[in-house]
């Protein structure tokens, strides 16, 4: 109980220090929120036939539901010298009107120290902590699973020049499951990396960066009834640009090549090219429109002990329709490839299509109202791996 009152004390502790230093305006936000969903197939189940024999619901359980999701929060920010400190903390009660064995309790904070020596010196330090429920879009599992991550970051920035920057960085992230049927999915990575980056004239940015990462799987898994002890090496290398195209389009974006190695396991390396771009353009100062598109290789921590291989893209339109009505959308279209550690068998091949839009109404300047529909589909080459859904949902905020 001690982790959910935590963030919520410091939430009213720290603002109490927050005049005791003269600098840059400190923020103290704090949020309530409610959120209705009903997803009519919450669970994600294909609906074929002898589905329900082959992989049967739990006692009591239905695959669509009303969720409830209540949430406290608060943005901190606290200057002193040339230090910032910024906290995001956030907790939410999650009930479930049909499948009460899912109510559960879930977490997402962010502490960043971000500090400067001089003028040419600059990084952050922080970490980031989440307690969610896991999917159901991978699994036969349908129970309570949470899902606790941790995470801890650092980075140093020398600007030995106005337009050129080093970085260098660390990473660690660990995924912890509850469900003992989901334990061989715990993971944990570590990154280190390092990149070269150049300022124009213009103000536009290129660079290259390059990453190391060591990552494991503590819990052996079975593989034709051999257990394998799941560890990888990572390179990626890859080219970074930063773009202003016009006064109302930019392009961000970063290509490269990744190698992925299992020692123990080399059915399962991998090596080939990534790609992360997005382009923006605001036509009006009333609407923007945003294109993306990627190739990646994913490790999902509620997934497989593997990885996929991801390619798709999005479109995101968004339309200020009044000075206090906003509406927004997104479409995308996503394909996942799986690896396989048995010769003969068919890699599976998903593809997914999401779609959805919402209404932001703002009535006053700390209230915000936001009425959405979602819906998706998923075709799979394996048999119940296939889905669709539909959900609609209503969320109050209220900021002090």
């Amino acid at each position: 109980m001690l982790k959910y009152c935590l963030p919520i004390c410091m939430m009213w502790l720290c603002p109490a220090v927050a005049d005791a230093v003269d600098g840059p305006p400190d923020i103290f936000k704090p949020n309530v929120s409610d959120t209705v969903t009903y997803n009519d197939n919450l669970l994600l189940r294909s609906g074929k036939p002898l589905e329900n024999k082959v992989y049967p619901l739990p006692s009591g359980m239905v695959k669509g539901d009303v969720i409830n999701q209540a949430t406290v929060g608060s943005i901190i920010n606290y200057t002193l010298g040339h230090h910032r400190f910024n906290l995001n903390l956030n907790v939410t009660d999650n009930q479930f009107a049909n499948n009460h064995i899912l109510n559960h309790i879930s977490s997402t904070d962010l502490v960043v120290w971000d500090w400067m020596l001089g003028k040419q010196f600059s990084g952050d330090v922080g970490y980031n902590y989440s307690r969610e429920m896991g999917g159901f879009s991978n699994t036969s599992f349908y129970g309570l699973d949470i899902i606790t991550g941790n995470n801890v970051f650092a980075h140093i920035n020398y600007a030995w020049h106005p337009r050129w920057k080093i970085q260098t960085g660390f990473n660690w992230q660990s995924y912890v499951h509850s469900a003992t049927q989901r334990m061989t999915l715990n993971q944990d990575t570590t990154t280190a990396l390092t990149s070269l980056n150049y300022m124009t004239p213009s103000s536009n940015s290129i660079g290259m960066q390059y990453s190391l990462t060591y990552g494991k799987y503590p819990n052996p898994e079975m593989v034709n009834n051999i257990a394998i002890a799941d560890k990888y090496q990572q390179h990626d290398i890859r080219a970074l640009l930063l773009w202003k195209l016009t006064e109302k389009s930019s392009f961000k974006g970063d290509a490269g090549y990744v190698i992925r190695q299992y020692p123990d396991y080399s059915q399962r390396d991998f090596s080939g090219q990534t790609f992360n771009l997005k382009f923006s353009w605001t036509p009006t100062a009333k609407t923007m429109l945003e294109l993306a598109g990627w190739r990646q290789l994913n490790s999902y921590p509620d997934v497989t002990t593997t990885y996929v291989i991801a390619e798709g893209f999005s479109l995101s339109p968004m339309w200020n329709l009044l000075p206090k009505l906003t509406l927004s959308a997104k479409f995308s279209r996503q394909t996942l490839d799986y690896t396989v550690d048995t010769a003969g068998i068919v890699p599976r091949h998903d593809i997914l299509l999401r779609g959805g839009a919402s209404l932001v109404y703002t009535p006053v300047t700390n209230c915000e109202v936001t009425l959405g529909y979602q819906a998706g589909t998923r075709d799979s080459n394996i048999l119940f791996y296939d889905y669709n859904f539909n959900s609609v949902f209503s969320t109050v905020m209220l900021k002090f």
